[in-house]
């Protein structure tokens, strides 16, 4: 119980990082389920409630997709179900947003490169971040064209 506390007491866990962490230090099985059940039990495992803020503050402050959440979420053996449910509060609109808020930070560290190459690094940015290829090279190209637009660079 103590090992289990001082984890949780680090960061929040899900229940199966909590399994994996004890049975690696040779904790018995059963033992550790008893464990597991009282603490969630007593409100301090949530799966629950600990997907729907990893997706909320993932997304929020690394701007992950719900791709890469989804992915994140399962190494954290998160069920499927609950998952799904977790993601469902990001929006498209949402997802949308956010990945444009994150071109438009990365152009202002590429303003000084060829407009080519500051496509494709937004591009790449928003790839690792999860996000559909398509989805990444149109917004990195209105991302940079709605800069040269602005600094009269386009023409009509």
């Amino acid at each position: 119980m103590s090992v289990v506390m001082r984890r949780l007491n680090a960061a929040p866990r899900s229940r199966g990082e909590l399994s994996k962490y004890l049975m690696a230090k040779a904790f018995e099985p059963t033992l550790i389920e008893k464990v597991l059940d009282r603490v969630s039990s007593m409100g301090y495992i949530d799966d629950v409630a600990f997907a729907q803020e990893w997706v909320r503050s993932r997304h929020r402050s690394r701007g992950l997709a719900s791709s890469v959440l989804k992915r994140e979420l399962i190494n954290k053996d998160i069920d499927l179900q609950v998952i799904e449910g977790a993601l469902e509060q990001l929006t498209a609109a949402d997802s949308s947003e956010r990945a444009y808020e994150l071109a438009a930070k990365k152009y202002r560290s590429l303003m000084s490169v060829d407009h080519a190459v500051a496509v494709r690094r937004i591009a790449s940015l928003l790839q690792r971040k999860g996000y559909p290829p398509a989805t990444c090279f149109q917004i990195a190209k209105e991302t940079v064209g709605a800069q040269f637009e602005s600094d009269g660079e386009l023409e009509n």
